[in-house]
């Protein structure tokens, strides 16, 4: 199976916040991140929404930042 780096930002409070959450667990940032994706990814094909998903106070700056869907609207104006 090829595997393919992918690249994700985060700022500093973010970052640490992972490094010391995957230390509680004796694991990587790495592998705690591979974990929460395969997860999530494994949710969704099961049927999970965005809003089963993401904490509804968060929800509506997330779909102006991060809908597909929306962003494609807007570059049709």
């Amino acid at each position: 199976m090829t595997t393919k780096t992918l690249g994700v930002k985060l700022d500093s409070r973010t970052q640490n916040r992972l490094k010391v959450t995957a230390g509680k667990l004796d694991r990587t940032p790495h592998w705690f991140m591979k974990i929460a994706i395969l997860q999530l990814i494994e949710k969704v094909e099961l049927g999970m929404t965005i809003e089963e998903i993401i904490d509804e106070k968060f929800l509506s700056d997330d779909e102006l930042r991060h809908s597909v869907i929306i962003r494609n609207r807007h570059e049709m104006l």
